[in-house]
């Protein structure tokens, strides 16, 4: 299929919904009626400019400054109050960096002048900023209305994103000033307006904001909706920094009368640093932030108080604060920023800030007591986003009065439909899944795997002995059969002590060695990532992990979903699709793509690599697939060698096959909104390239589609039609209308059985066309593909080529020992990443799916 058009232009667009093309919306399945947490704007005049202002604030002598954003809202809130003159009659928004917005011009404020403003610091003192003003552009709303007009009458045309981000600056305003912003559209007020906070441990707490956002509709009787969703975040509890000390080292007042033991003085001073606080022995209200902490306390703690003149903190406190009597003089001291300055404060006149968000990675447990607490049946968590508009009272917001919108309370009523679930084969039978599960047992795998040559390594010989090596193998080795595997005895069970030295020993054992399965205690400690890295990357040997508790408790359903896994990844097929749905995507040779991006967590961003990983379907069921990874720029989303790693996909293909695929359909996962066209624009021609680069006039079409979990859209049925417990919207509940990009080819697909809260669909985007799918064929594909992962036996949440990626870039991680899988795990170097990361051909397991 030729590329459309031949030459890519320099700013490619995607598709637009066409009726011609059959993309306006699908007709597959059936009616079912949902709610969605949207709620209509009415538009009472579309009569209206919005002006676009860009701000800059400066300090005097010192040019514009990285100012926190809460702190320019503050500036920028002076500004109005100091020349209400000329502010009264205007509303005006600002969001908080550069930009602020208003209906009609202010004419003092136009051209860039400067205007001073003092506003007070963490210290109490006053701080003088200069704030300018100027004007950029203006756009009126009737622009908008006629594009949604035409959109509403199938006339699908582009939209002026410009007043959108416009009209989100005036909507954020308000709650900007009234509520802890976090990121652009999540809004969390800080004294329990929405529901108290609950501890989940380590002295943090959980508190409840909302997300809010205005969207386009493709409805014509509401053009504007606006998407409120619940949003939950993790902050610092405000407590005194002493009973943060109790939460997280587990300490008591007894300790206190001594400095902490060097392995808890290092482990405090990691978890403290950063972190605001407030003093309690000062009648100013003064913040500081830590920046370390001391191994003296204050007995013995010097400092220089006039030149020339040392004395300690303990004296100097007892001088100039007569009332604070230090009763823990000897416990270290908090360092305080700036570093410029000698700032010693005991840790007991100190006080944690309200409103710190926790930006690290939970651990474990936390992760645990934070879902546990946040689920939400789907109509307890509609009721709560509804009430959310009843208690902002949007429709009263000044911005909101200024553009002449009344946001309804009641949220949008629309069809949606539930595609049939495709047909699976599993050998000599046909699996039909009801409600996005499965039965395995009693059938075969579609294709068993032979597995002569394996072994057993044992890193808890305390806990496990041999009985219970031997009674987990005999339960393995007999559901294998059933599944109708191969599987020989193992040809050595080694009780492990160092991974690197048990491998050498089996390889020159058993020169052919197939697997390893490996028992190991607990997730903690560094031996899993060792064992993957030196298995996936050194021996090209397949290994499966498990873990001492289900090792010993052999349960049927713990060894069915090890087998799935091994069989997987020893390339045998569990389950493949049935002849309609192989017959919709894998009628003539195709690839299925997925690709995504890991990036380190928000504290570890000091050099530490993203990795970016892609797939490709290596037979005619799209059920194995070949894997390439490579490391690249800190957060750069874009994949910086797709048109290598694509080009080496498509060789492996040729090579397995004996064709080339005339198509390729990418799923591309953890790409935002304003990423697409940055996105499409490098990958599309990097993909592109790759296929020129090969022999012969090589123009397989592309379809490209961007996979998106990070959204704030929930769908709800009523109760008659949920499933499950929660009853939440059957697995294939799927929405193109009303909800949906009013233009551009989009829906939400609901592919899984909600278990806990509320169902969360996955946001499909196709960004690109060559291959001319119409919106069934693309939504049953997906659908479909669902179905195809080889974990267990229900349909996942994305598609499986997606999902594959996301392991495979996570299981670089642990090659690279930047991941913190386990607490052990510790972050390598740059450079030790780079060489530990790349998989590609040159690797004999590159083929096989080791990241299952």
């Amino acid at each position: 299929m030729p590329w459309k058009p031949e030459v890519l232009p320099e700013n490619p667009k995607p598709p637009t919904r066409s009726k011609a093309k059959n993309t306006l919306a699908g007709t597959n399945g059936r009616s079912i009626r949902l709610r969605a947490n949207y709620y209509p704007i009415e538009v009472h005049s579309w009569d209206k400019t919005l002006i676009h202002y860009d701000v800059v604030i400066e300090e005097p002598h010192s040019g514009e400054m990285d100012i926190p954003k809460r702190k320019k809202l503050m500036i920028f809130d002076a500004l109005k109050q100091r020349y209400k003159q000329f502010f009264e009659e205007y509303n005006l928004a600002y969001d908080g960096m550069k930009s602020a917005v208003i209906i009609g011009r202010i004419p003092a404020f136009s051209d860039g002048r400067a205007h001073e403003v003092r506003v007070p610091g963490d210290s109490g003192r006053k701080s003088r900023y200069i704030v300018k003003l100027k004007i950029v552009n203006e756009h009126n709303l009737k622009t908008l209305q006629v594009a949604l007009n035409k959109c509403s009458q199938d006339q699908c045309v582009e939209l002026p994103s410009i007043i959108f981000q416009m009209m989100g600056i005036m909507f954020r305003h308000s709650p900007s000033t009234r509520f802890l912003c976090i990121g652009q559209n999540s809004f969390f007020p800080l004294n329990g307006e929405l529901g108290p906070s609950f501890d989940i441990g380590g002295g943090k707490e959980v508190k409840r904001g909302f997300f809010g956002s205005i969207r386009p509709s493709g409805w014509k009787d509401c053009p504007l909706l606006l998407n409120v969703d619940v949003a939950h975040a993790a902050f610092y509890k405000e407590q005194s920094v002493l009973d943060f000390i109790k939460d997280t080292l587990m300490l008591t007042e007894a300790d206190f009368h001594d400095a902490l033991r060097r392995p808890d003085r290092l482990k405090l001073e990691k978890l403290l640093k950063g972190i605001k606080i407030r003093v309690t022995h000062s009648h100013v209200d003064r913040k500081y932030r830590i920046i370390g902490l001391m191994e003296e306390g204050a007995e013995t703690q010097e400092f220089e108080e006039e030149p020339g003149k040392l004395t300690t903190v303990k004296k100097y406190f007892a001088k100039a604060y007569p009332r604070t009597r230090l009763q823990y003089p000897y416990l270290n001291l908090i360092r305080a920023a700036p570093e410029t300055k000698t700032i010693y404060l005991p840790i007991e006149c100190c006080r944690i800030s309200k409103g710190q968000r926790f930006t690290k990675t939970l651990s474990d447990n936390e992760k645990s007591q934070f879902i546990r607490n946040t689920a939400r049946f789907p109509s307890e968590r509609l009721s709560q986003c509804s009430n959310i508009v009843r208690m902002n009272k949007f429709s009263d917001d000044p911005m909101m009065k200024s553009l002449e919108f009344t946001v309804s309370d009641k949220p949008v009523e629309l069809n949606g439909r539930i595609l049939p679930a495709p047909d699976l084969k599993m050998k000599n039978t046909i699996v039909q899944p009801e409600k996005g599960v499965w039965e395995a047992w009693n059938r075969q795998f579609f294709q068993g795997a032979h597995i002569e040559t394996w072994a057993v390594f044992n890193y808890d010989s305390y806990a496990v002995k041999m009985d219970n090596i031997y009674e987990f193998l005999k339960a393995l080795r007999k559901m294998a059969k059933e599944r109708g595997m191969i599987m020989n005895d193992p040809v050595k069970i080694i009780n492990g002590r160092n991974p690197e030295d048990d491998f050498r020993a089996i390889k020159r054992a058993a020169e052919n060695i197939q697997m390893i399965l490996v028992n190991l205690p607990s997730k903690k400690g560094d031996t899993y990532g060792r064992i993957k890295k030196i298995g996936d990357r050194e021996y090209g040997v397949v290994t499966q992990c498990i873990l001492t508790k289900n090792l010993k408790n052999p349960k049927p359903a713990t060894v069915n979903n090890v087998l799935l896994k091994i069989n997987g990844k020893m390339g045998g097929l569990n389950s493949t699709l049935g002849k309609e749905a192989h017959a919709l995507i894998l009628t003539n040779p195709v690839m299925i793509m997925g690709a995504d991006v890991n990036h380190p967590p928000a504290d570890d961003r000091k050099g530490t690599p993203s990795l970016a990983a892609v797939v490709g379907s290596m037979d005619r069921y799209a059920s194995s697939y070949a894997v390439q990874v490579r490391q690249q720029f800190t957060c750069k989303e874009i994949i910086n060698d797709l048109q290598e790693m694509t080009r080496n996909l498509l060789i492996a293909f040729y090579r397995k096959t004996g064709q080339k695929p005339q198509r390729l359909i990418m799923y591309r996962d953890g790409v935002s909104e304003s990423q697409f066209y940055t996105v499409l624009a490098n990958e599309l021609r990097a993909m592109r390239k790759a296929c020129e680069s090969l022999p012969g006039e090589y123009r397989p079409g592309i379809t490209f589609i961007v996979v998106q979990k990070r959204h704030h859209t929930r769908l709800f049925c009523d109760e008659r039609d949920g499933i499950g417990r929660s009853r939440n919207v059957p697995p294939g509940t799927i929405v193109d209308r009303v909800i949906t990009h009013p233009s551009e080819i989009d829906f939400y697909l609901c592919s899984h059985q909600g278990i806990l809260g509320t169902s969360k669909p996955t946001h499909y985007r196709v960004l690109w066309d060559d291959n001319d799918m119409t919106m069934d064929q693309l939504q049953s594909m997906s659908y479909a593909l669902c179905h195809t992962y080889s974990r267990c036996t229900r349909s996942a949440s994305i598609p499986t080529p997606a999902y594959y990626a996301h392991l495979a870039a996570y299981r670089a991680k642990v090659h690279g020992g930047a991941c913190e899988v386990t607490e052990g795990l510790k972050a390598g170097t740059p450079q030790d990443i780079s060489k530990a990361v790349q998989m590609d051909q040159s690797f004999a397991i590159h083929n096989k799916m080791y990241f299952l």
